[in-house]
C-alpha cells in the first residue's frame, strides 16, 4: 500500500517509482524527489519509433500504433518484394513472407487479419489477394481489377471490405469501387473523381477517400455510405502519396508529395468528418509512405526516398506526466 505524507498542506502518495496514471493523479517520487501530476496534452507531437528491417517504401499497410502490419515494399529500382513486417509499439519484426511479390498494394484490417489487395508485381500489375492469419499468407480471391495505388477501407476486415481507385494499365485514375462480402468482389459506386496514390480510411459500409493524383494533384474528399460516393470537405493542401491513418469521421493524412520534384511534403492535416484542419507536422516528410492507426494515436513508416524511419503520434488529450516545481 502506498504511503500518504503531507507535504505544505497537500496529502501525497509517496512511491518509489512513477505509477500508470489517470488524469488528475498526484504523486511524490521518493527516489527523484519529485512532485508529479497527470495532465492531457493540449496538442499532437510526434516522437521517434523503431526501424524498420529495411529502407522501403510504397508498401501496403494496416492495424493500430502498438499492433501495425506492414506488406510488399519497394527497395529500389522498381523492386517488388514478399516482405512482411509487424510492429509491436517498440519494434518491427518480419512475418512469414507474402506469397506474391508487390509494391504499392492496399492493406486492410488488423495486424492479426490482414488483407493485401493488388499492386504491383513485377514489371505488371496484379489482381491477387491475400489474408494474414497472424502467422502465414493465404491466397485469397482475387479482385476484378488489376491496379496499383489504390485506396480501401483499411479499417474493414477480411470479410467486409472495399478496394477504390488505383491506377490501372492505361496509366488513368480509376474511378471503380469493388466491395468484398466474404465471399465474392462485385462493383459498387464508382467515385467522382479517378485517382491514385489517395489517402484512404474506414469501413466497407462508411468509408473515406482523399486526395491523390489523377491528372494533377487532388484535394478531392469522397466519403462513401456502402453504395455510393459523395462529396467531402476538400484538403487543405493537394498532395499524393501520404500515409493514412482513422476512419470515415476522423481521418489523418501524413506528409506526401506537393511539389514534385522538390523535398516532400511535412504536413498533416485532420478529418472531422466535414472539414480538414492543419495538424502537427511530421518531423521529415516523405513521398509513398505509410500509415496506421488513430487520430489519437498514429504511426508513420517507410517512403520515398527510402528510408526505415518510423514516426510515433500522440493526438491531443492524451495523458500526460508533468513535473510539479517546488522550492
Amino acid at each position: 500500500m502506498a504511503e500518504y505524507k503531507g507535504i505544505k498542506g497537500f496529502t501525497l502518495q509517496f512511491l518509489s517509482t512513477d505509477p500508470t496514471a489517470n488524469r488528475g493523479d498526484t504523486w511524490y517520487n521518493s527516489t527523484t524527489k519529485l512532485a508529479k501530476y497527470t495532465g492531457v496534452t493540449t496538442s499532437g507531437s510526434w516522437a521517434t519509433g523503431g526501424n524498420l528491417g529495411t529502407a522501403s517504401g510504397a508498401g501496403a499497410s494496416c492495424g493500430t500504433q502498438t499492433a501495425a502490419i506492414y506488406m510488399g515494399r519497394n527497395t529500389g529500382a522498381g523492386s517488388t518484394t514478399t516482405t512482411s513486417e509487424k510492429y509491436d509499439g517498440l519494434s518491427w519484426t518480419a512475418t512469414n513472407p507474402l506469397n506474391t511479390a508487390r509494391q504499392a498494394g492496399q492493406g486492410v484490417g488488423t495486424q492479426g487479419a490482414a488483407v493485401v489487395i493488388a499492386g504491383q508485381s513485377g514489371g505488371s500489375l496484379t489482381t491477387a489477394v491475400e489474408n494474414f492469419d497472424g502467422n502465414s499468407w493465404a491466397t485469397g480471391t482475387a479482385v476484378t481489377n488489376a491496379v496499383r495505388s489504390s485506396g480501401s477501407s483499411t479499417s474493414g476486415t477480411q470479410t467486409a471490405m472495399v478496394n477504390f481507385g488505383g491506377i490501372a494499365a492505361s496509366g488513368t485514375g480509376e474511378t471503380t469501387t469493388e466491395s468484398w462480402n466474404g465471399s465474392s468482389w462485385t462493383s459498387s459506386g464508382a467515385m467522382s473523381t479517378g485517382r491514385y496514390r489517395l489517402g484512404s480510411a474506414g469501413t466497407q459500409g462508411a468509408a473515406l477517400a482523399y486526395g491523390g493524383y489523377s491528372t494533377s494533384r487532388q484535394s478531392v474528399t469522397e466519403e462513401y455510405n456502402g453504395s455510393i460516393w459523395t462529396g467531402g470537405g476538400n484538403l487543405g493542401t493537394a498532395r499524393y502519396g501520404g500515409g493514412s491513418a482513422g476512419i470515415q469521421t476522423a481521418a489523418l493524412f501524413i506528409a506526401g508529395e506537393q511539389n514534385f520534384p522538390t523535398t516532400p511534403s511535412v504536413a498533416v492535416e485532420q478529418y472531422d468528418g466535414t472539414s480538414w484542419a492543419a495538424g502537427t507536422s511530421v518531423p521529415t516528410g516523405k513521398n509513398m509512405t505509410n500509415g496506421a492507426g488513430t487520430t489519437a494515436a498514429a504511426l508513420m513508416f517507410g517512403g520515398l526516398p527510402h528510408t526505415n524511419a518510423t514516426f510515433e503520434f500522440t493526438g491531443a488529450g492524451a495523458p500526460l506526466t508533468k513535473t510539479i516545481a517546488t522550492s
